[in-house]
């Protein structure tokens, strides 16, 4: 919400062009008149036009007009009384170090939940789903249903995110250390998420993720390759942040909101990047990473990585991923590559073992980049 400072100014505009229009009526001839009708019709239609978008988006186009807020006393803790629960989600664990879930609707339940509960969901110490119904799911998948009674709109994000964080840690289990945020097309190298926690106190308020700027000095972690909070800050944001209004306003970008949220009481996203400077989260599409196709104005941190090393050994999340490439992904890290270095490893075994009275010269392939052969990175402006 902008001060009441600019607030006045606008309100001054608005009054000054009233009085112009008037004026503008009060000339004598009926032409005159019919004009500056015509003008304080279509001024008033474009104001009306600005209100509903401001209403439904939570942009401060017109500050004069408040942002609408009803969702403080539509989507409250009220919808969290009737939830229903699957008979896996009913036997996850109630405590250990990472908790996942993933946010989805009843028309993702054939693809992309099957996707992520049979592949890396299931790796966390204990994993659960959060959609609006029960529809194609069976007792095996760990569902919620949290958001059964809010609309299926962009607008509702920041509704959905703020319910699902106050629901994983009040109702689900408040004795787990971390706590990580996907969607349904989000892939997660659990393995190297927990490498990367352990350097890390959960009783300290930490937000994790891939930093974003865009309308922020202090930054926002983006939504969709996930964000991890420590424990701390989840209580933080159950207990102190949820009902608050003022610190916590609406926003249409569902993942700025809970960052702006999270911030007034100094909980500010985590450069999450690796000893060199390579992004741990990936929230655009891999081949965008790739080639450094992504938006400069949005980038927190500068873009100085792209091409194979992207895909390094920290990395931690991909997003915009189709439930096929989640299924392939997660077949090359734990099939694929797991038989190779068994393979490898057997081999080489047998190697030393056969030659142990003579010097072992293990030759080895060099990695080249291929950053040299790749066009010049299209950073968009």
């Amino acid at each position: 919400m902008l001060c009441s400072h600019q607030q006045n100014k606008w309100k001054e505009k608005i009054k000054k062009h009233i009085r112009q229009i008037r004026q503008c009526a009060s000339k004598s001839t009926i032409e005159n008149r019919s004009n500056c009708y015509v003008l304080l019709f279509l001024s008033l239609l474009i104001l009306y036009f600005f209100y509903k978008v401001q209403y439904k988006t939570g942009i401060d186009l017109i500050p004069i007009f408040p942002i609408d807020d009803s969702g403080f006393e539509l989507y409250n803790e009220q919808l969290l009384k009737n939830v229903r629960l699957s008979e896996s989600a009913k036997q996850q664990p109630k405590s250990g170090k990472l908790l996942c879930w993933a946010m989805t609707t009843s028309i993702y339940h054939k693809t992309r939940v099957p996707a992520i509960s049979e592949t890396w969901l299931k790796r966390c110490d204990a994993g659960h789903i959060f959609t609006n119904s029960e529809r194609f799911l069976n007792d095996s998948t760990p569902s919620h249903t949290v958001f059964e009674g809010l609309p299926e709109s962009y607008y509702k994000l920041f509704w959905k995110t703020r319910l699902a964080l106050l629901y994983v840690y009040k109702y689900v289990s408040k004795d787990f250390d971390w706590y990580f945020k996907g969607d349904d097309d989000t892939y997660l190298i659990v393995e190297n998420l927990q490498k990367y926690l352990a350097t890390l106190d959960p009783r300290k308020p930490y937000f994790i993720g891939y930093r974003l700027s865009r309308r922020t000095s202090t930054g926002y972690n983006a939504g969709g390759s996930g964000y991890v909070m420590s424990r701390e800050a989840m209580r933080i944001f159950s207990e102190k942040l949820f009902h608050d209004k003022i610190a916590c306003p609406y926003h249409e970008w569902e993942d700025f909101a809970i960052a702006r949220c999270l911030a007034s009481v100094g909980i500010l996203p985590l450069d999450s990047r690796d000893e060199q400077g390579r992004q741990r989260f990936l929230p655009w599409r891999p081949e965008q990473h790739f080639y450094a196709d992504l938006t400069k104005s949005f980038q927190m941190d500068p873009i100085k990585v792209w091409g194979p090393s992207i895909y390094h050994e920290n990395l931690i999340s991909m997003h915009h991923l189709y439930p096929d490439e989640i299924r392939f992904i997660d077949g090359l890290l734990y099939s694929i590559a797991k038989g190779i270095w068994i393979n490898n490893s057997e081999t080489s075994n047998s190697y030393i073992t056969s030659n142990e009275t003579s010097p072992i010269h293990l030759s080895s392939t060099v990695a080249t980049s291929m950053d040299d052969t790749l066009p010049p990175p299209t950073i968009r402006i």
